[in-house]
């Protein structure tokens, strides 16, 4: 019986020795990713956020329990971020309004499917992108306006780390593992009212991407398909309207990718049409890490970044002066509080720079109605001879050498003119690009120096000046090509009348400079010794 029980006792443990060795153990509970400090995070604080290296899928499994909502703010923005695909939400301006005169949305408002800044996408699955703009993601919030976003299953890992630096700069870090990525920088840009968007200043939002020292733009519009750019470390892509940029600077090589997205109808600004937008970001694998802008295009701000954004700002052809007229609007405006009255100083400065040569014109003009009897007379002598070449070269040879004789240099009288020109398509581009101008106003009806006078005085004003100029000016022309230049205010008037209005302010104090300036002339011609020699020589003749 003894060795029975002692048999069983030995086959037992036996037995369990041989489960010990052979069967199944139980799994054990994988440890979290140590995390590594990142830039901006002290490494010594334990409660500071850091960016961990992303674990292959199928390790741990990270994820959020309930939406909710995070902000991070500073003196002139306000993030807001959705732990839902950990995308940003809303990016308020605190400096700046839109038309309702309401702090100033830059994310724009188009629903679901397109991604919103911060949304991961993988342009070679559908079901990865929408794992990753669909999840809840686990959020760590910590100093220095830093939030972190977390998320892993069986397929994919995704570690978001965002903190909001000075003024209108977010570090970025993304960790990805799941295959190549587009860290989304958003489609479309802010939400104009449709009033605003029938502007014909108004530029629609575009992407623009720093390639080689140059800069791509490309319209929504325009954009038939997908576009890729090779970025350097620094570069950036973005987009862009007339004063406002949201735009990503990856600190290592990457692609820019830029995606058209059409809005349904019902869901565009214009229910009656689908509405075209540009969609933007950077592709990359693995780990990208990135400054990012979402703010207006103040030429100073954007400066201040060191990563070439101020070449958003495009004053056009004549951007050497237009820089030079900023310059000075801000300046007179820093004197002055209003934009109104610094537009009316800066036209004052360049009116007084420009007296000698509008003198100069202005006596060329009189010379010219001297001559104007030997001219005729010229001209008579070869009216018969039109058709003949040799004829006409001939009167053209008499004329220059009366021209000689006389002192008279026909040209003269054109260089107010054409200086005038590069001025106001310099002061054009300044009214319509520098967010400075947005929404400044003047006084009176004036309310907003960057848009349209809908009530016309303005234009009405630099009409009735403009005749005043005319009737003012020595001419020779002839009845026909008077009545030809007495259409030109009207002209001017219907280029003028859907202009910003600062635009119309300063032609229409230029032209009140003029009235001025030939008041002195002739007061100044008067004055000159021998002035009125003729006017003696014909009454000692009577």
């Amino acid at each position: 019986m003894e060795k029975r029980l002692l048999f069983a006792a030995l086959l037992s443990l036996g037995i369990l020795l041989l489960w010990e060795w052979v069967g199944p153990r139980p799994a054990r509970k994988a440890p979290l990713p140590a995390p590594v400090p990142t830039q901006g995070v002290p490494a010594a604080a334990p409660t500071a956020v850091a960016a961990a290296s992303v674990p292959a899928p199928g390790a741990v499994r990270i994820a959020g329990t309930q939406e909710g909502l995070t902000t991070v703010e500073n003196d002139v923005v306000r993030a807001t971020f959705s732990n839902r695909g950990a995308v940003l939400t809303s990016l308020v301006l605190r400096r700046h309004a839109d038309d309702a005169r309401r702090p100033l949305e830059l994310v724009h408002s188009t629903p679901e499917p397109a991604s919103k800044p911060l949304a991961v996408v993988f342009p070679g699955s559908a079901e990865l992108t929408t794992t990753a703009s669909t999840a809840l993601y686990a959020v760590e919030k910590g100093p220095d306006s830093t939030i972190r976003f977390r998320y892993a299953d069986d397929r994919l890992r995704v570690t978001k780390e965002v903190r909001l630096g000075d003024a209108y700069l977010f570090d970025v870090r993304v960790d990805v593992a799941g295959g190549e990525y587009t860290l989304v920088v958003g489609t479309g840009l802010r939400n104009p009212s449709e009033k605003e968007r029938a502007s014909s200043y108004v530029m629609p939002p575009t992407a623009v991407a720093s390639t080689g020292g140059g800069l791509e733009r490309i319209a929504g519009t325009k954009l038939k398909k997908t576009e890729t750019w090779p970025l350097a470390p620094n570069d950036f892509v973005g987009i862009e309207d007339n004063y406002f940029l949201t735009a990503f600077a990856p600190r290592q090589p990457a692609t820019a990718r830029i995606v058209p997205y059409t809005v349904p109808a019902s869901s565009a600004a214009t229910p009656a049409k689908p509405e075209t937008l540009v969609s933007a970001g950077i592709s990359a694998s693995g780990r990208l890490d990135l400054r990012a802008f979402f703010g207006p295009k103040d030429v100073e701000i954007l400066g201040s970044t060191g990563l070439g954004l101020e070449r958003t700002v495009d004053f056009g052809w004549f951007g050497i002066l237009a820089k030079p007229l900023l310059w000075l609007l801000k300046k007179a405006y820093s004197w002055s509080g209003n934009f109104g009255l610094a537009i009316l100083l800066v036209t004052l400065l360049i009116r007084i720079l420009l007296f000698p040569l509008m003198h100069k014109s202005y006596a060329s003009m009189k010379k010219m109605q001297k001559l104007a009897p030997k001219m005729n007379a010229i001209r008579d002598r070869y009216k018969k001879s039109k058709t003949d070449a040799a004829q006409r070269a001939k009167m053209n040879q008499e004329l220059m050498a009366l021209y000689q004789a006389e002192g008279y240099n026909p040209m003269s009288g054109c260089f107010p003119v054409i200086l005038q020109l590069p001025i106001l398509v310099a002061f054009y581009n300044v009214l319509s690009r520098a967010v400075e101008l947005r929404h400044a106003p003047f006084v009176f009806w004036i309310k907003d120096l960057s848009a349209v006078d809908r009530s016309y005085l303005l234009v009405i004003f630099m009409i009735v000046t403009m005749y005043i100029q005319q009737a003012m000016t020595p001419s020779t022309i002839d009845p026909m090509q008077k009545k030809i230049f007495m259409a030109m205010p009207l002209i001017w008037g219907f280029m003028l009348k859907d202009m910003p209005s600062g635009l119309v302010l300063y032609w229409l104090f230029s032209n009140v400079l003029t009235i001025l300036q030939q008041m002195l002339i002739n007061r100044m011609g008067r004055d000159e010794p021998g002035a009125d020699k003729p006017a003696r020589v014909k009454m000692a003749r009577a």
